[in-house]
């Protein structure tokens, strides 16, 4: 960045105009610290789009993106098995980074990716997940103020429509299903409440349907340092919605369709099979893509009424446990049930990217930086092999909660 005061803009180059980038550009096309000033994709139409709605340049490659003076950071938010790679090119190119999760399909990218900032003195930071939502971070200061006694254990769960929602075929095999596409979440989640050291790993996930190439649903043990354990269980086959158990809210913090998992089964009923369901899949998807629909890159959403809601997550400590309650937490301790207020504040890509643009701006290290992703990422490895090899996997690549 040019400017290092406090009032500095980050430029920002969006590497993948894809559907991640059509619900990543309406929350951070607004904010007054970034302007968007780069994009690159393969498809013309998309970055016709980008340029008419932001007066921006584009661009056909992502290393060409990373070439522009214009660009003080990139946001990856290519393919899964791009991420370490357009990662790598941004950094070598002194481009600063934040990349969608999964961070990295294996260690190794992992850590070549922090490599790379490393040596290129560049911020990297992994991204996004729901770690970031107050309620979660309120109730890992609850923990770590140490009012309720030592933490003892934590548990979450979220049943969800995942494997129906139109994602390829491919996405879903590079992802390995739910677990590096949704575990990302739910293990950030933990780490964050319970101190960020994982010990180690035991798990089964499995593919619960044959007709789409990835695990559908894990239960997971972790163990921590200290000795706290945690049990995590995702399904994604939409039928039941965890929703039912936390006021149909949904993740954004939005009321849910009580009928959005029958909705979603029925949806891929429809499509067939073989290469039909491949067409009506694709078609789709396109659909969803930036420049495809009719989603504005600039539009500002609707604010939701709720916080957002990742499952259902119980923390119990000595002296009393915690859960969200619709807006703030309910702690559970002698006295009863009481309700602890959660400011609304940022949540989301919105408190990233602030994160994200700190860091660039006071030359300190994002909390979500490479190395958490790569812990994270970890996690997530460790629940495969535990699965795969039946065993309990112990962990080497894990950090600290620092603040």
């Amino acid at each position: 960045m040019r400017d290092r005061g406090q009032d500095a803009t980050l430029r920002l180059g969006i590497a993948g105009l894809g559907m991640a980038a059509a619900r990543i550009l309406p929350e951070i096309a607004p904010l007054p610290f970034l302007r968007l000033t780069g994009a690159a994709d393969l498809r013309k139409h998309a970055l016709d789009r980008f340029a008419q709605e932001f007066g921006a340049r584009v661009y056909g490659t992502v290393e060409d993106l990373c070439e522009s003076d214009d660009v003080d950071a990139v946001y990856v938010a290519t393919p899964h098995e791009f991420h370490a790679r357009h990662s790598i090119a941004a950094m070598e190119r002194g481009k600063h980074v934040i990349v969608e999760k999964p961070m990295a399909l294996s260690l190794d990218e992992a850590e070549a990716m922090n490599a790379a900032a490393d040596r290129h003195g560049v911020k990297l930071m992994s991204g996004h997940t729901h770690s970031f939502d107050p309620p979660v971070r309120k109730m890992a200061e609850v923990v770590a103020g140490g009012g309720l006694g030592d933490l003892l254990m934590i548990s979450t769960a979220y049943y969800k429509d995942h494997m129906y929602r139109p994602f390829s075929d491919h996405d879903i095999r590079m992802s390995r299903g739910v677990v590096l596409n949704q575990g990302p979440h739910q293990f950030d989640i933990v780490r964050l409440i319970g101190g960020g050291l994982v010990r180690s790993v035991r798990a089964m996930a499995g593919i619960g349907d044959p007709t789409r190439p990835g695990e559908g649903h894990y239960a997971c043990h972790l163990e921590f340092e200290d000795g706290v354990p945690a049990s995590l269980v995702y399904s994604g086959y939409a039928y039941f919605d965890t929703g039912e158990l936390v006021w149909g809210i949904g993740e954004g913090g939005l009321p849910k369709d009580p009928d959005r998992h029958p909705k979603a089964r029925e949806f891929f009923r429809s499509l067939g099979a073989g290469p039909e369901r491949s067409e009506g899949l694709e078609g789709r998807l396109e659909g969803r893509r930036y420049g495809s629909g009719a989603v504005s890159g600039s539009a500002h959403e609707t604010a939701p009424p709720h916080q957002p809601f990742f499952g259902l997550t119980i923390v119990t400590c000595e002296k009393g446990e915690i859960r969200q309650s619709r807006d703030g937490l309910y702690v559970y301790d002698d006295r009863g049930r009481r309700e602890m207020p959660v400011e609304r504040g940022a949540r989301g890509r919105e408190a990233e990217l602030s994160e994200f643009r700190d860091a660039i701006v006071h030359d300190r290290r994002p909390f979500h930086d490479g190395r958490w992703g790569e812990a994270t990422l970890e996690v997530c490895l460790g629940v495969l092999q535990s699965a795969q090899e039946r065993r309990e996997v112990y962990m080497s690549h894990q950090v600290p909660v620092t603040h």
